[in-house]
């Protein structure tokens, strides 16, 4: 029995190591089994963080996570927000996290649609002092930043320093204004009439999904976190184009993640054995 014993504790290095090269092979075949893709010939590239909808989204990163899921409409690039509606992609940068959408109807209308689907649903306004955050969330918090809808019986200026947009002009009227508070702010900055109102994606959901309207990393080295959530909130509403920012984490790059991996000529990709991203220095190919 001590032989036994013996010879699997020499054979158990073996083992892992053959372990560890099977794993980093799978990770090297990353893009044979999600290449990138175009909706046209002069389309934007996608690839990863995004996935084509028809792709094996789960195996390439993206999941059941809408908001990285784009789909081809004839020769057009779609984002269809969760609950905002659909986008054109007209352009994709991946090494400075960035793409340019245009929206195909108007933000302020379908939001207007889903609030008006919400008011007669089962899902009732919650008083502002008693919501927890309950509720089912559409965010992917390392890619984007979120908000709560919330509705208030009177107007109010929110101080400069305040995570709060609004009033929302497109969706306020004379008993109403509504307003952006982003995740993770302090609920008690508002006044006490003021409700959470849920917004109709399909799950009842209390936040929406919000990209940036500027490089992340330049909004926490400035400390400008409260301007750059207002000035998202009002950009994504926009019934015009613009250029709006990613933050995607990537445990096993050096630097600052992802960016710098696409800086270097590398490009990042999901391992499906770590569960995140991981850079992939050589490319060209993609097998």
């Amino acid at each position: 029995m001590s032989k036994l014993l013996a010879i699997a504790v020499l054979l158990l290095p073996l083992m892992n190591h053959g372990i560890n090269l099977a794993m980093a092979w799978e990770d090297q075949d990353f893009f044979k089994h999600c290449p990138p893709s175009h909706c046209s010939q002069h389309g934007p590239e996608i690839r990863y963080p995004f996935c084509l909808e028809s792709s094996n989204t789960s195996l390439c990163g993206c999941g059941s996570i809408s908001i990285r899921k784009l789909a081809c409409s004839g020769q057009d690039t779609i984002l269809v927000h969760p609950v905002l509606g659909p986008y054109n992609v007209r352009a994709i940068d991946y090494r400075r996290s960035s793409m340019k959408v245009i929206p195909l109807v108007d933000p302020c209308l379908v939001l207007q649609q889903k609030l008006i689907i919400s008011r007669s649903s089962t899902f009732p306004q919650v008083d502002v002092i008693n919501d927890e955050g309950s509720g089912f969330d559409i965010v992917d918090s390392s890619f984007i930043t979120s908000a709560t809808l919330v509705s208030c019986s009177r107007e109010f200026t929110p101080s400069a320093t305040d995570n709060i947009a609004g009033p929302v002009s497109c969706l306020s009227n004379t008993t109403h204004f509504l307003y952006f508070v982003a995740s993770g702010e302090d609920f008690s900055v508002l006044p006490f009439d003021c409700k959470v109102v849920p917004v109709s994606d399909g799950g009842g959901g209390r936040r929406i999904s919000l990209y940036w309207s500027e490089d992340p990393k330049s909004i926490y080295m400035l400390h400008r976190y409260p301007q750059s959530f207002k000035e998202s909130a009002e950009r994504i509403l926009r019934f015009a184009e613009t250029t709006v920012y990613w933050d995607h984490a990537c445990t096993q790059c050096d630097d600052d993640g992802c960016p710098s991996c696409e800086l270097s000529g590398g490009s990042c990709a999901f391992s499906s054995q770590s569960n995140g991203a991981f850079c992939m220095p050589d490319p060209h190919g993609y097998g």
